[in-house]
């Protein structure tokens, strides 16, 4: 059963996360870099995990955002999960750019829409966490949560989600040390304001920073929409290719209600196209995607030149014990280039 193999989870961290065993940090602390600002560089609160991805630190619910920019590179990023619904809001800073987007899938038009997506650079109006505006588009993303509000065209709120943090983990991503975390929130509780619909889901939120390029590539498949309470994340990814480059794999599955966590050791776990595998206890786990809708872009501009493709899929999650499948929506996330 699948909360019988989450009870085996050993090892404690910080918070109560269960977890299998820490890694420590291997390079060097990473400069912010020429964009990153005064004011980031004071920037309350400070992440700083001891480890890497397989000793995650549970940061607890009242956690907030660091001001923007706190990176040579800074990327925040919301999947919301409803039914029949899917939300995606996003910012990307490269030292040559900043863009924003949000893009919706609807179950009953069975097509992604794109509702903005621009380089207008954000402004940031907070003084110790994050809360970033622009014309149409602002983020509010304090303790314990925040807001993501997307105007239309005559300056009326079009889209509005309130969410609330639950597990907010934060790691160091493979050759980063010191601050240069990535704080991931899986079970966010949300609350959807849109075209006259009220909703209620579940969502997910990334924040990482610091030096990840010139050149990289990542896979991620992501679900906050599976039964019995359960919270998918993994990736595939290679950063700084070359310089010397840090390979960076994960799998992650988190019980809601309990708090514990399952996850693979990182050097048996990989993506291919369309699928996420990982080993754990000799027990062989698959996330299977099927995309429905896809949001592809090109981050382009000096030395910048990143081709991300985004896609809201299908997912059913196998647990190779014989027990059922889980079976919900995901978000697929590959993107590969130059920063």
């Amino acid at each position: 059963m699948w909360s019988r193999a989450l009870s085996r989870t050993s090892a404690a961290a910080r918070g109560g996360c269960l977890v299998r065993r820490a890694l420590g940090a291997t390079a060097a602390t990473r400069s912010f870099g020429a964009l990153a600002s005064s004011a980031a560089r004071r920037a309350v609160p400070v992440y700083a995990p001891p480890s890497g991805p397989e000793g995650p630190r549970e940061e607890g619910a009242t956690a907030g955002q660091p001001i923007w920019p706190s990176g040579w590179h800074d990327s925040l990023q919301y999947h919301f999960f409803f039914e029949g619904l899917f939300v995606h809001a996003r910012v990307f800073l490269t030292p040559s750019l900043e863009e924003h987007c949000v893009w919706i899938y609807d179950h009953n038009v069975g097509k992604v829409e794109e509702l903005i997506s621009t380089g207008e650079r954000l402004k940031e109006h907070g003084t110790d966490t994050l809360d970033l505006r622009g014309s149409r588009f602002s983020v509010h993303d304090g303790p314990g949560g925040g807001a993501v509000v997307l105007k239309d065209t005559s300056g009326k709120t079009e889209l509005e989600v309130k969410f609330t943090n639950k597990h907010v983990y934060s790691w160091l991503p493979a050759g980063f040390s010191g601050s240069d975390a990535v704080i991931h929130r899986p079970d966010m509780d949300l609350e959807l304001t849109f075209r006259g619909k009220e909703l209620k889901g579940k969502g997910y939120s990334k924040r990482y920073y610091g030096e990840y390029g010139p050149h990289w590539g990542y896979r991620f498949i992501q679900s906050s929409h599976l039964p019995d309470n359960k919270f998918l994340w993994t990736a595939d990814a290679t950063f700084r290719i070359g310089e010397p480059e840090a390979k960076y794999n994960y799998f992650k599955l988190l019980d809601g209600e309990t708090g514990e966590l399952v996850q693979a050791p990182s050097v048996d776990t990989y993506q291919q196209d369309c699928a996420g595998y990982a080993y754990i206890d000799g027990v062989k786990y698959v996330a299977e995607i099927e995309p429905l809708g896809q949001w592809q872009h090109d981050y382009k501009g000096g030395d910048t030149n990143s081709r991300m493709q985004l896609r809201y899929c299908k997912l059913k999650l196998s647990k190779g014990d014989g027990s059922k499948p889980l079976e919900g929506y995901a978000f697929n996330e590959r993107c590969f280039g130059a920063l």
